[in-house]
């Protein structure tokens, strides 16, 4: 198969083209992101809607996106393990700090409703991809 610069082309996208160095630069920019926001004081960190919890599923989101589309060639189920897993240690990284664990399951459970809203839509076409076109 021949290679295809066009975004919605049929042909295969090359791995240097810029969409895929952008979704890339976007992964890495996204866990960078959680992980300074994750360690510094809450008085530094920005806030960007009146939900705590809306926060942690919006960055995990983007994130979960800028990862799908980071990794073309990666299962998916590898993908959100290692999501999960992310989320799991920044999380319990609190409790060495000393915080309650109710507030940070909560912040968890945000965190991998984010993971799953942006995996959804994948799982969604390939299941509908299964089913032959009527004629």
């Amino acid at each position: 198969m021949t290679e295809d610069r066009t975004l919605f082309g049929d042909g295969r996208y090359p791995d240097t083209g810029p969409v895929a160095v952008l979704a890339r630069l976007a992964f890495l920019g996204a866990g960078l992101a959680i992980v300074i926001a994750v360690f510094l004081p809450p008085s530094m960190v920005p806030q960007f809607v009146r939900s705590h919890y809306l926060e942690h599923f919006a960055a995990f989101y983007v994130a979960a996106l800028a990862g799908i589309a980071a990794m073309p060639r990666t299962r998916l189920r590898r993908i959100g393990l290692a999501y999960v897993i992310f989320a799991t240690v920044l999380e319990a990284s609190h409790l060495i700090a000393g915080a309650h664990i109710g507030p940070l399951i909560n912040n968890w459970v945000a965190d991998l409703g984010g993971l799953a809203a942006a995996a959804a839509p994948v799982v969604v076409e390939r299941f509908r991809r299964r089913f032959p076109r009527r004629s």
